[in-house]
């Protein structure tokens, strides 16, 4: 498999990841559950929808 192959592979996987992500997000906030997430090692819980703020940013 050549690097092109490769990298192409790994951007349909990202961007498949994303769009999974995101949609785990729009279900959780409609359920009004929380995302455990990591903070330099440490676990915090924040809200669906702030999750949702912060993956907007980038």
């Amino acid at each position: 498999m050549s690097e092109k192959d490769k990298l192409n592979q790994r951007e349909i996987l990202n961007a498949a990841l994303k769009e999974s992500f995101r949609k785990m997000l729009t279900l959780k906030k409609k359920l009004g559950q929380s995302i455990v997430t990591a903070d330099n090692g440490f676990p915090i819980i924040i809200t669906a929808e702030e999750a949702e703020k912060l993956i907007s940013k980038d």
